[in-house]
Parts: C-alpha cells; structure tokens; sequence
C-alpha cells in the first residue's frame, strides 16, 4: 500500500510568507520603498509564485499584506480589553502592548496601516478601502469594550476615534524619538476622559 503522505504535494508557505514578509517591510520602510524582489528575496518564496499567488501584483500584496497587519493589531486590541476591567486599565494595557512591540523591534517598526495609507490612499481604491477598512474595525474593537464598562453607544464610538487615532499619532512619535513615552503618556492624558 502506498504511503499516503508520500503522494500528497507538499503546501507551499510561499503565499503566507510573502504576506508577512511584505507587512514587516512595509513597516519598517514603507510601501514605495519596499520592491518585490526584495519582498520574495526576505520571504525566500520562489520568484515565479508571485504572480500565480498574487495575480494583482504588489497592490494585491500590499493589501492582503495590510489586512493581516490589521488583524495583528485588531488582536493587541482584544488582549487589552480581555485583561482590562476599567476604562483606565485597558488604555493602559494597550499603552503597554503597544510599547513592548515598539521596543522588541528596535523601534524599527511603525503601524503598517498607517505607512500605506499615507503613500497610498486617496488615489488606489483598493488599497483606501482595506485601510479604512482596518482603522473602523479598530475603532468599533475599542467602541465595544468602552460600552462594555458603561460609556453611551454613541460617546463610546467618538471616544475610540480618538483612542486609535491618539495611538497611531503615538507610533511616529515613539519611532522618532526611540522611546516608549509617547505611548504611556498619550494613555494616561486620555484617562482623564473617563
């Protein structure tokens, strides 16, 4: 009997590497600066499955590249909310993730979202559409948590405008100055609104 293990072709990583190697990038440099040979030279995937993965090229890339940097993000936003019983509390513990992420990469590192968005929208539909896309999904991630503990509906949503918006301005701050103080200080100025 033929060991089937053996017949199966083995799943490329390539697809998924290229994704995450292209979000880092695009962290660190942006998306202008950020080739694709350098994008499939770091992710080690073969030259000729970009475009069999990515039929839309770099723009297909950048975007699918941006969503799991969103979901990334989306994810520090729960873990905050999941150990935070206080208004205070969960800025603080996004305030901490936030920092801890900024120092293990050597402040190396900004919010992908925010880079691509900033060389990118308004003039790529595409690439405007998965942006916007994440910045709303962080803010109604905050919004439910802040009803959660007993903001109105629609104090809550306004409130987590500006908590995201306050953090992404934090992330160029904290990369200039190598320091985690803009995001521990933005937390504790915006806990005097609750």
């Amino acid at each position: 009997m033929r060991d089937k293990s053996r017949a199966m072709p083995r799943k490329s990583n390539a697809r998924r590497d290229a994704i995450a190697t292209a979000a880092r990038l695009f962290q660190r440099q942006g998306y202008h600066a950020t080739g694709l040979n350098q994008i499939l030279s770091e992710s080690g995937a073969p030259k000729g499955s970009l475009y069999f993965h990515f039929p839309g090229g770099k723009e297909q890339l950048a975007a699918e590249a941006v969503a799991l940097a969103s979901r990334e993000l989306e994810k520090l936003f729960e873990h905050a909310a999941g150990k935070s019983k206080t208004y205070r509390g969960f800025l603080a513990a996004l305030a901490g993730g936030l920092a801890s992420w900024m120092e293990r990469s050597e402040f190396r590192e900004g919010c992908p979202v925010s880079t691509v968005t900033l060389e990118m929208t308004p003039h790529n539909d595409a690439l405007t559409e998965v942006c916007r896309t994440a910045f709303s999904t962080w803010q109604n991630r905050v919004a439910e948590f802040l009803a959660s503990v007993g903001f109105a509906e629609r104090r809550a949503l306004r409130l987590a405008t500006l908590i995201v918006c306050a953090f992404e301005g934090a992330f160029i701050v904290a990369r200039a100055e190598r320091s985690t103080r803009p995001f521990l200080e933005t937390a504790r100025e915006l806990s005097e609104l609750g």
